[in-house]
């Protein structure tokens, strides 16, 4: 299998731009939890856009693997690029907590010790993906496309295995714990990056962007406690001592994965309504601003966990009627997502900063 290239490719700054704008929704969703919408709760809806981490995972497997890796520089870049940015954004995260008053809440205070483990929950889990990356990557590099599809298969086999097992509450001893994890989507991401479907690129992301939306569906579907909540989100790597809030759900990889080909196409598309879309993602204007977005998505990422936090104080009690609470739910969303891309790009521009910044 051939070795990616360092040339910058299109369609992986859309998904970073869509993952990023999918994680602010969440956030912001999470603060009018109980808030009204066509008879939902705008967290459930926000399911559409729970591709969002599961794409960051994609991205990982995609930009990292069959690449010659060397374990010093490996690790020197890699962590350097997402530790200086933890520990910045971790310092405003307190101050300003500090400033607003939270910083002197009891129970703020017994998690002074903890708050490191606690702030990010996807920083911890990208330290823990980068360390099995050299190791993953050999096995890539020594695979064949028919060795990597088996893996792919036992990847979404077993979330799926697993997933009924939990919906039917059957204790069983099969471990596939190797396949079913975070490194799920890193294998799958860089799958679907170097396979290419032997149809037409337009009945290609037709048949994505259906996959997408039946899954996005039924995700809300099991958010909602429908008959099929099979479909609950399946956090399988959530125990008594690991934390994460990572959906292994067999819909979820299908979910996340129809997206990833989607756009992978779209950015193919010679003809019809797909090449118009193209065509203005591609627009000068907006491919600037969609790469200077992409760049900026870890910083943005862990900004705007800062802004969740202080919606929900400025928001506790709040009661707003339905119109009220969609205009401020928009608004709110497009806001935090300019405030947080606008100040990774201030962090960036200070000197010395830079590498703390999270833009790259």
């Amino acid at each position: 299998m051939a070795i990616h290239t360092h040339e910058r490719i299109k369609y992986y700054d859309t998904l970073r731009f869509l993952a990023i704008l999918g994680i602010i929704i969440l956030h912001v969703s999470q603060v009018f939890h109980d808030a009204g919408l066509i008879g939902d709760k705008f967290y459930s809806l926000s399911e559409i856009t729970r591709f969002a981490v599961p794409v960051f995972l994609m991205m990982t497997g995609a930009l990292l693997l069959n690449r010659d890796i060397e374990l010093g520089d490996f690790f020197k870049r890699r962590f350097t690029r997402i530790i200086y940015p933890f520990i910045l954004f971790l310092v405003i995260h307190r101050i300003v907590f500090y400033i607003i008053g939270v910083y002197y809440d009891p129970s703020y205070l017994n998690q002074i010790f903890s708050l490191p483990f606690s702030y990010n929950w996807y920083f911890w889990l990208i330290v823990g993906v980068y360390f099995f990356i050299p190791i993953l990557n050999k096995v890539i590099q020594n695979s064949t496309m028919k060795e990597l599809e088996y893996f792919v298969l036992v990847i979404l086999g077993g979330s799926l295995f697993y997933q009924i097992m939990l919906y039917l509450h059957l204790v069983h001893s099969i471990d596939l714990s190797f396949f079913i994890g975070p490194i799920s989507f890193v294998v799958v991401g860089y799958y679907l990056s170097v396979k290419e479907f032997d149809i037409s690129v337009n009945k290609i992301i037709t048949i994505a962007l259906a996959i997408f939306i039946i899954t996005s569906f039924l995700k809300i579907g099991g958010q909602l406690d429908l008959p099929y909540n099979l479909f609950h989100n399946y956090q399988a790597t959530k125990t008594k001592i690991i934390k994460s809030s990572l959906d292994l759900a067999f819909v979820q990889l299908l979910q996340a994965g129809s997206l990833f080909v989607m756009i992978k196409y779209v950015h193919k598309s010679t003809a019809g309504l797909y090449s118009k879309i193209r065509q203005f993602l591609e627009n000068n204007i907006v491919n600037k601003f969609i790469t200077s977005v992409s760049k900026a998505s870890y910083g943005m990422y862990l900004m705007n966990n800062t802004f969740k936090l202080i919606l929900g104080i400025l928001l506790t009690g709040v009661v707003l009627s339905k119109p009220s609470a969609i205009f401020l739910w928009i608004t709110t969303i497009i806001a935090v997502c300019i405030l947080s891309w606008l100040i990774v790009i201030i962090i960036d521009k200070i000197p010395y900063l830079g590498k703390w910044s999270g833009y790259h």
